[in-house]
Formats: structure tokens, C-alpha cells, sequence
């Protein structure tokens, strides 16, 4: 069945469900609670949308399941798992947050609170329970029928990437969900803890607490249901599994977004500290337990996601797969790190230049200080450490090494801050330089001039800085890169196997020695004598691949060899690679030049095809951000500045 089909039948049988499941709600919480909910006018449609709905979702479901019993490709369409997983989260969503109602309710109930909410308007305990517990039995029932067909396809047929995909996207997405309604719970918990042993109060703090422990009672167990599936899977010797990326994207989320949430809150302690050392009102007048109450939720889930990331690249049991784990984690705190210690840097020098001219300040001086000084003091060990780390494993001799210093994960963390400086630099120039030339057409010359042009002085400061830093750091890993390259040329023997024309025999070695100098390449003939023990003695191949076919001494002495070959894709009479355009001689050595490079370098030999519709169309959207973006940034900066 065409893709095309099954999204029909499958988005007509979740629409119509949806439809009549709510319908079948809203007439069970009516019956529970006679009139509070619909008139007889609702009643009416309700009803109406069950005598519709249900025959098209019956229709268009024994359409799918019967067209899943004759074809087993159906049943292993990934659109088909999309629909069954889709549904089971429509059905899981409003079963939580109805049961997190019910909780709500029961709690109040127990502690005398009244009824809060216009969803309860009118109702009694008993027409608050009904309005709940019919949501959540009729989901409950949708979610357990999915739920069977799923453990029955899953039987059958085999996991395919698409369907595990799809899977991981449903575990990863509740985990998620649960994770963020924890933490929030922990945090709300905490803060209400400290009010109470420390003196002070909350509003509505009875309130606050039925709140949030009903938070933590659903949250709690919804996290640990779905990331202990995820652990379980993670620990079966599925390689998939292991390997997946929305595993990665769904812990190096939760660190980064614990990470920001860390530093921002100790910023904001330290802040508070400076500021009432100070002895400024503003500063120091907020109450330390928000932020510790922050810091305490925000810091568990760094570090159980840290050691999570670990444990992760200790299971994995490879030296690679393990350093990327450990380097991804350093340079993604370093980032932040590094970015808030930018930010303080860059308003303390704003401000060093600001008072120099003799600028006011509208919210006075001691709290700014404050605020940018705590940005420097948090943000400079969370970057200094795991970056120290980071560049000692890069400038370590030996192959480990090299390795990290060619590291992609290494060069997005240089060029994005190559970029930011840059950026931040056209920004600021293009501000100065306007005022410069302001002045001397005779405009723009009332108010205090150093003081308006404080900000982009700093920042420019600062941005040359940064560029120059980043800059030779990628510079002295380029000298690392190419040492280590000739090092490894100079040792490597490629012996090249005559093509049969003289002009690309020519060509490709005049693209070899060009592209990779120091190259210990030798040319072939075949007339010789020595070419066995040439061959004998290679560490790599470059030929066609007719050589291997026309059975001579020369063909039965490659194929003896215990060097890797790399076929040459010349055109010959006869002969067709399957799968495989014509190929022009130039590009024939490009990819040539390219294979050599990868095999020196210890690299898996990639060919190098060209771009799929999907990625450049992904180009196109990211030139437009990467131009729109910053052309964005630098009129609100210039209108900020200039109007």
C-alpha cells in the first residue's frame, strides 16, 4: 500500500477517534454530573459526533487492519507504528493531566481547600472526581487497545531504524515530560521547605504544596517508567540502540538546559551576595532560598545526566565512541561557560568605559557590577576546567592527540565562537564607524559621546579578543594536523597501476603529488620485472579495475598483495558499475585524491556523491538563518543604538 494511502487512512482513523473519545467524555462527565457541564444543545452534538465519528474511524480501521492481515509490508510501515504510537501519546497526555486533577482534588478535598478553576464551577467533590475519572477511563481503555495491537505487530515483524525511531521519539518524549514535571516539583518543594524551617511565607503555601506533590506523584513515575525502558534497551545488545542519536539529543539536552539553568541561578546567588556586600537595595533585597531551591533541582539533573553520559560511554566498550561522549559533554558546558564569562566581561568593561566619561546609570552602578561580576566569577571556572581538559587532550603527543585536535566536535566549538566574535564585530564596527561619520557630516554630536559608543568599544574589545584566541588556537591545530600528515605520507608507499592512458596516468599523479606532497608514490610498469615485489611491498593500491580482471602477472600480483586497493573507475567496452553513472576523468581523480587522503589519515573511505534534494535544501535554510540571523541582529543593534 502507497505511503500516500496510509496516511489517509490513518490520519481519518485518529482524527475521527479523537473526536468521538471526547464526545464519549463530555456525555460520561453529563451523566456523572447532570447539567454542569452541556446544555441540551451540547448534548445534542455530542451526540452527533459519536453517530458520525465512529462508523468512519470503524470504516477506515477494519480498512487498515484488514489490509495489514493480507500484506505484511503494511504491517511493517513505519507510517502504521506512527499511528499507534501517535495515539497512545494523544490518549497518555490527557490521562496524566486529568489524573493529576484528580490528585489535586482528592488533596484539597482532604485538607478542606475549596474547589479552584472554571472547570469546576458549580460542581461539587463528587462532579470534580467524575470530571477527571471519565477522562481518564476512557483513555485509559483507548491507550491499553493501541497498546495490544502494537505488542501484537511487534511479534510479527521485524524492528526496522524507521520503527525504532519511532518508538525512541515516544519513550524519549514521556521521559522528558516526566523529567521536566519532577524537577519543577522538586524545585516548587524545595523552596516550600526552606520557607518553612527558615522563617517566611508562601502564598497560598497549603495550596502550593497539594500542587505540587500531586506534580511529583505523576511526574516521578512517569519519568522512571519510560527511562527505565530506555535503560533497558540501552543495555540489550542491540548496536541500534546504543548508537542512537535521540538517545544523545535527549540527555545532552537535559544537560545543557541544566547546565544554563545551574549557572543562571548561581549568577544569581552570587549576584545577591555582591550586591549586599555592596550594600545596594536592589541587589541584595531579593530572598537567597528562590535560587537555591533552583540550584538544587537544576544540579541533580546535571549531575545524574553526567553520570548517565559516562556510564553510557563506559558500556559502549569503545575508545572512540567513549572520548566523543566525554569531549561533547566538556565542550558543551565549556560553551556555556564561556558564554556567560562573556557577557560579564563584556558590561564590566562597558561600564569601566561608561564611568570614565562620566555616563549616569539608570539602575545604579554597585548592582550592575554586581550582576556582571557574578557572571565572570561563575562563568570562568565552568568554562576554565573542562576546557583546560579539553586542551590538554588536544595538544598531547601521539596519535590520541591528533585525533582530538582534528576533532569536528572541537572545530563547531572554535569556528561558532570564530563566528559569534565576528558577528559581534561587524555589530560594534559598523555602530562606531556610523558615529564617526556622524560627526564629521556634522550630526549626532549632542550628549556624551564616549559614553554612547561605551558598549560597542567593550564588545569590539572583547570580540578581537576572542577571534584572536580562537583563531590561533585553529591555527596551531592546522600545524599539528599538517606535521602529523606529512609524517604519515612520508611513510606511507602508494604504488600507481598504469591506466592504460597516458594523459590520466599523468594527471592522477600530478593530482597526487599536488594535493599530497611528500607522497611516496611510485608508478608501475607493468614490462618491468620488479613489479611483484613492488606490489609485494605497497602499503596501498591505486589502479583500475581491469587490473584485477585480465588474469596476467601483473593482476595475480595485485590480488596477491596485502595492501588495500583502490579501484579506479576508468571506462572500458563492456564493462558497466551497477548503480554508478559515467564518470568524468577529473572527477575520477578528485574522488581518487580524496580516498588517499581518508586512507592516510587512518580514515574509513567514504565516496563522495552528490547532494540529495533534502540537503540542499537544508543548505538553503541554513544560509538564510546564517545570513538572516545576524543581518536580524544588526539592525535591532544599529535601531537599538541609533533611534
Amino acid at each position: 500500500m502507497s505511503n500516500v494511502r496510509r496516511a489517509y487512512i490513518y490520519l481519518a482513523c485518529l482524527a475521527s477517534l479523537e473526536a468521538v473519545a471526547w464526545a464519549v467524555i463530555g456525555l460520561l462527565r453529563n451523566l456523572l454530573a447532570p447539567g454542569k457541564y452541556t446544555s441540551l444543545e451540547e448534548t445534542a452534538l455530542l451526540i452527533a459526533v459519536i453517530i458520525v465519528g465512529l462508523p468512519i474511524f470503524l470504516v477506515h480501521w477494519l480498512w487498515a487492519q484488514r489490509l495489514a492481515r493480507r500484506d505484511p509490508e503494511e504491517r511493517e510501515a513505519v507510517l502504521r507504528r506512527l499511528y499507534l504510537y501517535g495515539a497512545m501519546a494523544t490518549f497518555l497526555g490527557p490521562f496524566l493531566a486529568n489524573t493529576f486533577d484528580l490528585l489535586n482534588s482528592l488533596l484539597r478535598w482532604a485538607f478542606g481547600q475549596e474547589l479552584a478553576g472554571y472547570r469546576y464551577a458549580g460542581l461539587s467533590w463528587g462532579g470534580a472526581i467524575a470530571h477527571s475519572v471519565a477522562a481518564m477511563v476512557v483513555m485509559a481503555l483507548l491507550w491499553l487497545y493501541h497498546w495490544q495491537i502494537l505488542r501484537r505487530d511487534d511479534r510479527e515483524v521485524p524492528d526496522t531504524e524507521g520503527r525504532a525511531t519511532v518508538r525512541r521519539l515516544y519513550i524519549y518524549g514521556f521521559s522528558a515530560a516526566g523529567l521536566t514535571m519532577t524537577t519543577l516539583a522538586v524545585i516548587a518543594l524545595s523552596r516550600w521547605l526552606m520557607f518553612q524551617l527558615g522563617g517566611g511565607t508562601v502564598v497560598n503555601s497549603q495550596i502550593v504544596l497539594i500542587r505540587e506533590v500531586s506534580r511529583l506523584v505523576v511526574g516521578l513515575p512517569l519519568w522512571l517508567i519510560f527511562w527505565r525502558s530506555a535503560q533497558r534497551r540501552f543495555a540489550s545488545p542491540d548496536e541500534e540502540e546504543r548508537s542512537s542519536v535521540l538517545r544523545k539529543l535527549y540527555l545532552y539536552l537535559a544537560v545543557f538546559l541544566s547546565v544554563l539553568a545551574t549557572v543562571t541561578t548561581l549568577t544569581i546567588v552570587l549576584a545577591d551576595g555582591l550586591g549586599r556586600l555592596m550594600r545596594t537595595a536592589q541587589a541584595g533585597s531579593g530572598d537567597i532560598r528562590e535560587a537555591l531551591s533552583i540550584l538544587i533541582g537544576a544540579g541533580l539533573v546535571w549531575v545524574y545526566h553526567a553520570y548517565v553520559l559516562r556510564h553510557d560511554a563506559a558500556l559502549a566498550g569503545e575508545p572512540a565512541t567513549a572520548a566523543w561522549v566525554r569531549h561533547l559533554y566538556h565542550y558543551l558546558v565549556a560553551a556555556i561557560g564561556l558564554g556567560a564569562l562573556l557577557v560579564g566581561v563584556g558590561g564590566d568593561l562597558t561600564l569601566l568605559i561608561r564611568t570614565l566619561a562620566g555616563a549616569t546609570f539608570v539602575r545604579g552602578l554597585p548592582e550592575e557590577v554586581a550582576w556582571l561580576t557574578a557572571l565572570i566569577i561563575v562563568g570562568l571556572p565552568v568554562w576554565l576546567l573542562p576546557w583546560r581538559r579539553v586542551q590538554l587532550a588536544a595538544t598531547a603527543p601521539g596519535p590520541t592527540g591528533y585525533e582530538e585536535s582534528r576533532s569536528v566536535i572541537r572545530k563547531v566549538y572554535l569556528y561558532f565562537y570564530l563566528f559569534v566574535a565576528t558577528m559581534t564585530i561587524l555589530g560594534s564596527g559598523v555602530y562606531l564607524v556610523a558615529r564617526l561619520v556622524g560627526l564629521v557630516l556634522g550630526v549626532g554630536q549632542s550628549g556624551n559621546l564616549l559614553a554612547d559608543l561605551g558598549q560597542a568599544i567593550a564588545y569590539s574589545l572583547m570580540a578581537v579578543g576572542i577571534w584572536l584566541y580562537h583563531g590561533s588556537i585553529l591555527r596551531a591545530d592546522g600545524r599539528r594536523e599538517r606535521a602529523a600528515q606529512a609524517e604519515r605520507l612520508a611513510a606511507l608507499r602508494v604504488v600507481a597501476l598504469p591506466t592504460g592512458d597516458e594523459a590520466l596516468d599523468r594527471a592522477l599523479s600530478e593530482a597526487l603529488g599536488r594535493e599530497l606532497p611528500g607522497l611516496d608514490l611510485q608508478a608501475l610498469d607493468a614490462s618491468a620485472s620488479g613489479a611483484p615485489a613492488l606490489l609485494a611491498g605497497a602499503d596501498l593500491i591505486v589502479g583500475p579495475y581491469l587490473a584485477l580482471a585480465t588474469g596476467d602477472q601483473v593482476a595475480r600480483a595485485v590480488a596477491a598483495s596485502p595492501a588495500p586497493k583502490l579501484l579506479f573507475p576508468t571506462p572500458a567496452e563492456g564493462w558497466h558499475w551497477v548503480g554508478m553513472g559515467e564518470m568524468k576523468a577529473q572527477d575520477a581523480i578528485r574522488q581518487t585524491v580524496r580516498a588517499v587522503k581518508q586512507f592516510a589519515a587512518g580514515e574509513e573511505i567514504k565516496t563522495k556523491r552528490g547532494l540529495s534534494a533534502g540537503a540542499i535544501l537544508a543548505i538553503v535554510v541554513g544560509g538564510l538563518l546564517l545570513v538572516g540571523g545576524p543581518g536580524l541582529s544588526l539592525i535591532v543593534f544599529l535601531a537599538g543604538n541609533l533611534f
